[in-house]
């Protein structure tokens, strides 16, 4: 009589390393490209809400708290149920969700540099913009946007995971770290190390992302 080793092994009908490795490669693109995707737009208009200030600075942030008064999971959900299974509304939702952050700390941080005097100075003496954002602004935000950076993937990942577990983000027979959790969870009693694989795999890439960003300062 086959054990239940050896049905989930059938049930799978694949090589557990090659679909940990598969997982592994699927969350990090979506959690690499949804922080590039957020940092860029969140940098920008922060830095131009700093450096225009008055009424575009004003939309600009009515707009992200906007953005952020709704809550990002449900933004998620609420475009995964547009396109079940498709990884490019997971994408789109978790870039969404994120860009608020860079934006708000790029302000924040960009008002404070741009009133310094040798910002001054330097735009008297006929500094093009693009010249005072490379020599006086990235030097002083650029630690705290990779550790925005850091977290975000890491909520990235996990985001990816828990939509897969609940059954609304990616779908079977996709290699993914949360579906593979919920194919894997009718047999933890009688073999607890299958469905620790892919949970141990998320708590490693997490705690790593955590980790690496001990040189900069989390905002």
């Amino acid at each position: 009589m086959l054990s239940l080793l050896s049905l989930a092994a059938l049930h799978l009908g694949r090589d557990m390393a090659a679909r940990l490795l598969s997982g592994a490669q699927l969350s990090l693109f979506l959690a690499g490209i949804s922080t590039i995707t957020a940092a860029l737009p969140g940098t920008i208009l922060g830095i131009v809400a700093a450096w225009l200030g008055g009424w575009p600075d004003r939309i600009l942030t009515a707009f992200a708290d906007a953005v952020l008064a709704l809550p990002g999971l449900l933004l998620v959900l609420m475009l995964v149920a547009i396109a079940p299974g498709s990884w490019l509304a997971l994408y789109v939702g978790i870039s969404l969700t994120l860009w608020v952050e860079y934006f708000r700390y790029t302000r924040q941080r960009a008002r404070i540099v741009l009133a310094e005097p040798a910002v001054e100075a330097s735009q008297l003496l006929g500094f093009r913009p693009g010249m005072i954002v490379l020599r006086h602004l990235m030097p002083e935000i650029g630690p705290g946007l990779l550790t925005i950076a850091a977290f975000g993937a890491a909520t990235a990942v996990t985001a990816v995971a828990a939509l897969g577990f609940i059954s609304v983000g990616i779908q079977p027979p996709t290699a993914e770290w949360g579906v593979m959790m919920t194919e894997l969870l009718p047999y933890w009693r009688e073999s607890p190390f299958l469905i620790l694989q892919p949970v141990a795999c998320l708590f490693i890439t997490v705690l790593a992302l955590h980790l690496s960003v001990g040189g900069g300062v989390r905002p």
